[in-house]
């Protein structure tokens, strides 16, 4: 790496940190120029203005969501096992430690009505390839004859984001100890009732 791009790596990782805990809105280039004690100018090399660092954080989210979630749980033999990889491994992702507020999409979807249009867009664009991923693996579950032929890919799908985000606010905001057990349990009911 050379040292712009490690510089630009701190920022956004920081950058990450703050979108996790608090949303995009907080991401302010007076402060994370103070807090990273950087010039403001130095931020504004890598940045032009608050939304291309919304747009570059998202990125870097996103590329870290395929890495960490989408690739290894694809790994996963078809069936009941990759869907319960993709299924652990975004529950993972949700209490990773370099995400200090949990999941940053989950925050940047509660706050999407004031985002600029461009970040909006982006943060859809992840959602719809999270949601496409998630899909392909029911599907090719219902292929394989491991699931159920009559089974709506889509309404599981739409199920899994309900456990995922009562995990995220029993886990985050009401600190329950066993929101992810709960969830594996519900999680697990949920597969069985795709069989």
């Amino acid at each position: 790496m050379t040292a712009q791009e490690i510089v630009r790596d701190r920022i956004l990782t920081h950058g990450l940190g703050i979108a996790s805990a608090h949303g995009l809105h907080a991401l302010s280039m007076g402060d994370m120029a103070r807090e990273l004690e950087l010039p403001r100018s130095g931020l504004f090399a890598y940045f032009a203005n608050k939304e291309s660092l919304q747009l570059a954080v998202l990125d870097q989210a996103a590329d870290m969501f395929v890495r960490d979630v989408i690739e290894p749980g694809l790994k996963a033999d078809i069936g009941e096992a990759r869907v319960t990889a993709l299924f652990g491994k975004w529950m993972q992702w949700s209490r990773s430690p370099r995400l200090k507020g949990g999941c940053p999409f989950v925050q940047a979807s509660a706050e999407s009505d004031s985002l600029p249009e461009p970040v909006r867009m982006k943060l859809k664009e992840v959602l719809d390839h999270w949601s496409v991923v998630l899909a392909g693996a029911i599907q090719e579950s219902k292929d394989a004859g491991r699931f159920r032929a009559d089974l709506d890919e889509n309404q599981v799908v739409f199920e899994l984001y309900g456990l995922y985000l009562s995990h995220h606010f029993w886990h985050w905001s009401m600190k329950d100890r066993s929101a992810g057990e709960r969830t594996m349990k519900a999680f697990a009911r949920l597969l069985d009732a795709s069989h």
